[in-house]
């Protein structure tokens, strides 16, 4: 009975942390409050009303700064509380957050201009670090000592795709506890089927050529097959993608996503559609995998839409949007 219960009690106490805090600004209910916010100290005093949040600054800038140290805090501090099996999966969910400002510094350098950026995961500080005073033609070989095989004149489309596939394969072969790794399973099969999608979407809106879809194909996920991502390659416009999903759990998310972006005329929408499905996932996974990683890992992707969301909003109040401008860019769930 003690040996079955310490699974329980290890997750115990920042599960039930994690649940007394929760993630607010994916609710319907504190984002309407934020977006009544007409003035950026308006919006700090909101937000630092909330429990677990500090952020500070006096420009639009300063204060998504802020918020992106105030998301990798909550990481850490999870880290910290939880098992210590799990640390290894917390610095790879550090990189996954790093992925988007990693791929910006790396298609820049390549172009031969500077882009100054701070990693918070130590691998990708590392890169950053060799590569900020290298020569443009040693690039390749500092990222191949890391892993990853970027030539000198990379298509911006295959940095995002090496780098996607990096943080997806450390992710799957982060060491979990044996009661989580099919929550950590799922979850990066999740992720790949959505990059997938999300890399389909953005081929077709750019009319993008490519010979075959194994340069595009990130792997199979939960749902989308190789059969499938094949025939979604060969759709000849963005209708035939979103129907070739019909019968998945994506399709109904998704297919509203693209009929907002059309009624709002705003491609952008379409885009948070997917993110509003890894979501729902998290959100799945998290009552099926209760009270283990399951939780943890919905807090973490919720905290990071989170971010999102109130980065969206702060820019919006500097450029004094409206919020009926700003509130079908936010992803809302919960």
């Amino acid at each position: 009975m003690v040996y079955r219960s310490i699974p329980y009690i290890r997750f115990a106490y920042p599960t039930a942390k994690i649940e007394s805090i929760g993630n607010p600004f994916i609710t319907e209910k504190a984002l309407n409050q934020l977006l009544e916010a007409r003035s950026l100290n308006s919006f700090k005093n909101l937000v630092n009303s909330y429990k677990d949040f500090s952020v500070d600054g006096e420009k639009a800038g300063d204060i998504q700064r802020s918020l992106d140290l105030n998301m990798i805090n909550s990481v850490e501090t999870l880290k910290e509380e939880s098992p210590k099996s799990l640390r290894g999966f917390y610095d790879r969910f550090v990189e996954f957050l790093d992925s988007y400002n990693l791929k910006n510094f790396l298609k820049a350098k390549v172009k031969g201009l500077e882009l100054d950026i701070t990693p918070f995961s130590r691998d990708f500080r590392k890169i950053v670090d060799l590569i900020k005073t290298a020569d443009r033609e040693e690039v390749p070989k500092i990222l191949g000592e890391f892993g990853l095989d970027i030539s000198i004149d990379a298509d911006p489309i295959d940095i995002d795709l090496q780098i996607d596939r990096y943080v997806i394969e450390g992710l799957s072969e982060a060491k979990v506890p044996k009661i989580a790794r099919e929550a950590r399973d799922e979850f990066v099969g999740r992720l790949i089927d959505i990059a997938n999608i999300r890399n389909l979407i953005r081929m077709k809106m750019s009319e993008i050529s490519l010979d075959g879809y194994e340069r595009l194909f990130l792997g199979e996920g939960r749902e989308i097959a190789e059969w499938r991502f094949k025939d979604l390659f060969m759709a000849k416009n963005l209708d035939e993608i979103i129907s070739g999903l019909e019968g998945t759990s994506y399709y109904d998310t998704i297919k509203q996503g693209y009929e907002e972006s059309k009624r709002y005329d705003n491609t952008q929408i379409l885009e948070i559609s997917l993110d509003k499905m890894m979501l729902k996932s998290v959100e799945e996974i998290s009552m099926r995998n209760f009270p283990f990683l399951g939780p943890l890992l919905k807090f973490i992707v919720s905290r990071h839409f989170e971010i999102r969301n109130l980065k969206v909003i702060v820019k919006g109040i500097e450029e004094n949007l409206s919020k009926d401008r700003i509130k079908p860019l936010l992803i809302i769930g919960g």
